[in-house]
């Protein structure tokens, strides 16, 4: 979770405009601990996960209208004599550069969770149906399209047709956070479709530009709500490290502690940063959250392992 921080012994930290709170928390000098990383070496962390997780596909504008499908199975059609660089028609080879996550693992290690933003700038969790990446290239230059593409994803990713699913958008904010908003974009479930003529459903949509894109409904919660406090190891914080909140049953989202949550929610709340190359991380298994919920992770508790491995991790949450 990015957000400000400010270094006063055990000081609370008011998010501005959000109910919860992250605090920096100062360690006994008998305690040993492992120097916290630069912003710039947990940043490397996320920018090689999302690089892992890039797919490039490399076609012609003589190609004309094409689907092609991704590893997981979506399946993207595009116009290429609608693409333009510096403004200009292109012609020749270039490249189409996809992300597709579906799991709360690679939310959490790319730092793409999914957290939107309603009316009046108040944040509320996502669940997702997938969320893309969809970019163009030629020679490094990057590419737009002044008539959009199609996005079909199969529904068999998330769980099967949900008709609550709707087009969110996404922009990357100042602190580096993707937020989701509500996209007027065409959308629709398709059923009995696919490659193979068949049997397949998916969720469809026209988009009119590149970049983010997530086929999502906003979490059902109910009843009192909370704000959720977390409290850091001395020299953590919104830069070098983030904390999200995972739902139980819930595989397919993964929030940013913003906002409030449901009094008795069974969640896990995730820290997560590097340590010599390797991802850091703890975690918090809530069974019941309580009302006013404050944790605190300590520099000791936390382990160390690769992206797959703390992918892996988080997914095997229940």
């Amino acid at each position: 979770m990015k957000t400000n921080f400010t270094k006063l012994g055990l000081l609370f930290f008011a998010i501005i405009g959000l109910s919860s709170c992250i605090t920096e928390v100062d360690l006994p000098d008998s305690v040993a601990q492992v120097p916290p990383p630069t912003p710039a070496e947990f940043n490397a962390l996320e920018e090689t996960a999302l690089e892992n997780m890039t797919q490039n596909f490399n076609l012609n504008v003589s190609d004309g209208y094409t689907t092609f499908v991704t590893v997981k199975g979506v399946m993207i059609s595009i116009d290429p004599s609608c693409l333009r660089k510096n403004g200009n028609a292109v012609t020749g080879a270039f490249t189409m550069e996809i992300v597709e996550i579906f799991d709360r693992g690679s939310m959490l290690v790319a730092n793409k969770p999914t957290t939107a933003t309603v009316a009046g700038g108040e944040r509320k969790l996502l669940i997702s149906g997938g969320e893309f990446s969809v970019k163009a290239f030629q020679d490094g230059v990057e590419l737009e399209t002044n008539c959009g593409y199609q996005i079909q994803v199969p529904t068999s990713l998330s769980g099967g047709d949900d008709y609550d699913m709707a087009p969110f958008t996404g922009t990357i904010n100042a602190q580096g956070e993707l937020v989701w908003a509500v996209a007027q974009q065409e959308f629709w479930i398709s059923n009995n479709q696919g490659p193979t003529g068949g049997g397949e459903s998916y969720y469809s949509a026209f988009i009119e530009s590149f970049g983010w894109f997530n086929c999502d409904k906003f979490a059902n919660f109910t009843g009192p709500m909370t704000e959720i406090s977390v409290l850091l190891p001395q020299g953590y914080n919104n830069e070098n490290s983030s904390v999200f909140i995972g739902i139980s049953g819930e595989p397919n989202t993964l929030g940013y502690l913003y906002g409030q949550f449901p009094v008795g929610l069974n969640c896990y709340i995730i820290f997560v940063t590097e340590e010599d190359g390797l991802w850091s991380y703890g975690i918090k298994t809530i069974a019941s959250l309580p009302n006013g919920a404050s944790y605190s992770f300590d520099a000791s508790e936390l382990q160390t392992g690769t992206m797959a491995e703390v992918v892996a991790a988080i997914n095997a949450l229940p």
